[in-house]
């Protein structure tokens, strides 16, 4: 299961990412060549493909958290006192981008992202989680039997 769904979250991020084609950024290339060699082990069926999820999701999650805070940085310095409302203020102007976005581009364009924005990393983190949990059930199996 844990390889299933990293294909279909990686080839959807694949295809969404071309959504911005050709003004996306050079993070959302990098995570997207990383997100398709995840595709390719799982497919492969290559010995180590959950580590090959685990690093294209853990590119996805740090080049997430660098924006977030290159993003709250701009807003407040590197305050630590100001950080949560930093943190808000950056949460509600990415809903009024959604926003713009269903509006200049329409639903799809929302959704996208949407995806991107937010559903992407909870879905990095669940399968960081799943390809543990996988793997040790794995060994655990192994060294049973």
């Amino acid at each position: 299961m844990p390889g299933a769904l990293a294909v279909a979250v990686w080839s959807v991020y694949v295809l969404l990412a071309a959504f911005y084609a050709p003004d996306f950024r050079p993070s959302v290339l990098t995570i997207g060549i990383f997100g398709f060699l995840a595709c390719l082990a799982v497919i492969l069926n290559f010995t180590y493909w959950r580590l090959v999820v685990i690093l294209a999701s853990a590119v996805h999650l740090s080049f997430y958290v660098v924006q977030v805070i290159r993003m709250v940085a701009m807003t407040t310095g590197f305050e630590i006192s100001t950080l949560l409302p930093a943190l808000s203020f950056y949460y509600s102007a990415s809903w009024r981008v959604a926003t713009a976005m269903f509006q200049e581009k329409g639903a799809v364009g929302g959704l996208v992202h949407g995806y991107l924005e937010y559903a992407m990393p909870v879905l990095c983190l669940a399968l960081i989680a799943l390809a543990l949990m996988s793997q040790r059930s794995r060994r655990s199996a192994s060294q049973a039997g």
